[in-house]
């Protein structure tokens, strides 16, 4: 292959199509309205957080951060676990920093599951997670939470973990 010839690209995921956040995206400009299902504020930034992440930035902290996260934030943050929830973690082993929760699931999806296995998970979701299971060579298990309060039914989870089950994953606020 030249490097004048055309690149022929595959989708690893060739069946997702829209996803409902285009959808809402075209509906809530087509509409006027404001778009909440997305972090896409129509509005600007607080003048004060700009101000401080300028000083911040001015100040050196403008680096990589370790892999695992800055640890005064990790402290931070498991000191805001125990205080909400009398609940202490490892800040060393137990508590890591990604930019974004899509990014932190399919590191944490993509480190464990391997061709093959299943991932249990709830709905509705996120519309990425699925696909990422699928990208490992796994197989996504949907259980969908029973309406009117979105409880989960636990008869319903005993009885979709089978061999094959390497994770079962909880993204929605209990």
């Amino acid at each position: 292959m030249s490097l004048s010839s055309p690149v022929t690209t595959r989708s690893k995921l060739p069946d997702v199509g829209t996803t409902i956040f285009t959808v809402i995206g075209q509906l809530s400009a087509q509409h006027n309205a404001i778009n909440l299902s997305q972090g896409a504020p129509n509005f600007a930034c607080d003048a004060r957080l700009v101000a401080g992440v300028t000083r911040a930035m001015e100040e050196g902290h403008n680096q990589y951060a370790p892999m695992t996260g800055l640890p005064a934030l990790k402290e931070r943050i498991a000191g805001k676990i125990a205080a909400l929830y009398g609940t202490r973690y490892d800040v060393d082993h137990e508590v890591l920093i990604t930019a974004s929760a899509s990014q932190g699931i399919y590191s944490a999806i993509g480190g464990l599951v391997h061709p093959g296995d299943e991932v249990i998970y709830f709905e509705p979701s996120f519309d990425s997670y699925a696909p990422i299971v699928r990208l490992q060579g796994a197989t996504p298990v949907a259980i969908k939470l029973t309406v009117p309060d979105f409880s989960v039914n636990w008869d319903e989870v005993r009885a979709a973990i089978t061999p094959r089950t390497r994770m079962i994953y909880c993204q929605y606020a209990a």
